[in-house]
């Protein structure tokens, strides 16, 4: 069974998140394109298991930043930094 993202905790994470999350963390606006996708970021980087589908490891972000230029994942440390600090 998959740990699928429910409606609720979508919409959580986009009010939260208020946008791509590479602009608040110093990405230019300009940069964003094609619709938000929610992107699950992993407490530690572990190889074949996805994280929990919840707030505490769900960030938005533009389809740009999320699967396009490979942004999320070079910036998994501040993306982590972002998440602990969003849900202190």
């Amino acid at each position: 069974m998959t740990d699928r993202v429910t409606r609720e905790v979508a919409l959580e994470v986009l009010h939260r998140d208020k946008g791509c999350v590479a602009v608040w963390l110093g990405e230019s606006g300009r940069d964003c394109r094609g619709r938000l996708t929610l992107d699950h970021v992993k407490d530690q980087p572990m190889m074949g298991k996805r994280a929990p589908s919840d707030p505490a490891h769900l960030v938005s972000l533009c389809q740009w930043h999320h699967v396009e230029t490979g942004w999320a994942t070079s910036h998994r440390p501040e993306l982590r930094e972002y998440l602990k600090e969003v849900s202190a």
